[in-house]
């Protein structure tokens, strides 16, 4: 008997001449190659596209789940601005890269204006809404029988400004504060704090470009010495009109601002610290990442290319595991029905011929449904469904190997049917296993492509079925057709359509070394 050693040069050498007859096929290198290109973008993915594929936000902190968006909806690809040369597309800005306010050159970056009379501004280090790790600090004070100020109202401007390089206008922007007010006053005031939201052209001063944006009354202020923490945020699609008409027209220098009014009425004194944190401005684009995004009413636009790139990983798992596990499953059922017979036989293929003769697209529409749409039960019923023909191609095989010589040979030394169908017959038939497990994946990513199609694929994770469904489902890109926003359809189809033929050729080409009638003699 050999050794375990020699087993392992002898399967080396095995390998090597079966590599030597695959490589001189051209379509079988090109496949795997393409496979191979799949299987890289897979398995770097997160570092290919690190934008979360379903809902691509900024990063940092910001409080309420209020994190915003990376860009607007159906944006067009951003290299559409050199190849095209639409140059005045506009792109996403944000205006603070810290917007948390963590350091004093943060808040440096502000210019505050206001009446020093009675208000005073200043950086608190202790102080923040997250881990109290920074705040602008206001102080306003009138003592006792000191006038009010004109109109009874004192207001605090925070100005930022900011080079706007894009001839179009954004399409729309986000804004986001938090405030807390402190009342060191010993009675309980009820007079109000509004927030204004300006944008300024230039040096103009009276080119206040967005409406005003006031918090809900009443204000946050309670008792002496109270604290708490209010938080605003959200895409302002109400001002489009005011932006279009008067606002980024050119490019240039712009400022953004941020005002803090404090009604005070006569009658009392007042002592009053406003923290204002997580101050942030951004500009939605109409150009994003290299296949621009998708456009929901209801959701987050999605970044096109980071769902083209995790789609592969989602379509190498449906494609590999039902493969797998189809071909496993119809070859226990061949094997078994091949070389048993009888009863078991008869239960075994007929069972399969039930399920060959039921029409595939509908029942695979039916079980989804049942079962649910997770991406598990997907696979689960695309195994299901994959396993018959390989059964029956492998039950006649068994038929065929169980009446050789070296089978009876095998039955007159004693060997036992399991050890008969592992050691003699399934070496037999494991050609067939490779070729079916090639042509088998094409088959089940395009199935779970289809399933998706028609709004029965796993929305919860990015696939190119998925992205297709999307498309499908969106009425703007529908009645604009696919020539306008082919860079959403054109491809997920072709990635699925290379991914299905880089196996396609692979399986053709084990097939030519693999099966004794195609084989070319040496």
């Amino acid at each position: 008997m050999p050794s375990r050693k020699e087993q392992f040069s002898f399967t080396i050498q095995r390998f090597k001449g079966f590599w030597n007859q695959y490589k001189q096929s051209k379509r079988g290198v090109l496949g795997i190659g393409i496979i191979m290109f799949f299987a890289v973008v897979a398995i770097f993915a997160p570092l290919i596209a690190p934008l979360d594929p379903l809902n691509p936000k900024w990063p940092g902190y910001y409080p309420g789940g209020e994190q915003p968006k990376q860009a607007e909806k159906l944006c067009v690809p951003i290299w559409y601005k050199s190849v095209l040369g639409m140059h005045q597309l506009s792109e996403s800005i944000q205006l603070m890269e810290n917007h948390e306010l963590t350091s004093r050159t943060a808040f440096e970056q502000w210019v505050s204006i206001y009446d020093p009379t009675y208000t005073s501004v200043q950086y608190n280090e202790t102080r923040g809404q997250h881990n109290n790790d920074g705040c602008i600090e206001i102080l306003y004070k009138r003592e006792d029988g000191q006038a009010a100020p004109q109109d009874s109202k004192a207001s605090i401007t925070f100005a930022k400004s900011f080079e706007y390089p894009y001839e179009n206008n954004p399409q729309s922007f986000w804004y986001h504060y938090s405030l807390s007010v402190e009342n060191k006053t010993p009675i309980i005031l009820d007079f109000p704090i509004e927030i204004s939201i300006q944008f300024r052209r230039g040096n103009e001063p009276d080119a206040i470009l967005v409406k005003t944006i006031s918090l809900p009354k009443p204000v946050l202020l309670g008792e002496a010495n109270e604290t708490k923490w209010y938080s605003k945020g959200g895409t302002t699609l109400g001002e489009l009109s005011i932006i279009e008409e008067t606002t980024f027209t050119k490019a240039g220098n712009y400022t953004y601002e941020f005002v803090v009014t404090i009604f005070d009425p006569e009658g009392s004194n007042s002592d009053l610290r406003v923290y204002v944190d997580n101050l942030q401005v951004i500009l939605y684009g109409e150009a994003f990442g290299l296949l621009g995004t998708s456009s929901f009413p209801e959701a987050s636009p999605r970044d096109l290319f980071t769902m083209l790139v995790h789609g592969t990983r989602i379509s190498f798992l449906i494609g590999i595991l039902t493969a797998v596990f189809s071909v496993l499953i119809g070859l226990i059922v061949g094997l078994v029905s091949g070389y048993v017979g009888g009863l078991v036989d008869e239960g075994l293929m007929r069972f399969a011929d039930f399920l060959l003769v039921l029409p595939g697209l509908p029942l695979l529409i039916v079980l989804v449904t049942v079962l649910g749409k997770s991406i598990w039960n997907i696979i689960g019923v695309l195994i299901f469904m994959g396993w018959m023909g390989f059964s029956r191609t492998v039950r006649s095989m068994t038929l065929s190997l169980r009446e050789r010589p070296f089978i009876e040979s095998a039955k007159a030394a004693g060997a036992n049917k399991s050890y008969i169908i592992f050691r003699h017959i399934v070496p037999n038939v494991f050609a067939l296993v490779y070729i079916s497990l090639a042509t088998s994946v094409p088959g089940a990513i395009i199935a779970e492509a289809s399933l998706a199609w028609l709004g029965l694929g796993d929305i919860t994770i990015p696939s190119w079925g998925i992205m297709l469904f999307d498309f499908s489902k969106t009425q703007t890109a529908v009645v604009k057709g696919i020539g306008e926003y082919w860079f959403w359809v054109i491809p997920p189809g072709f990635a699925i359509a290379l991914m299905a033929m880089a196996f396609i050729l692979m399986g053709f080409s084990l097939d030519e070394i693999l099966n004794p009638r195609l084989r070319k003699r040496r």
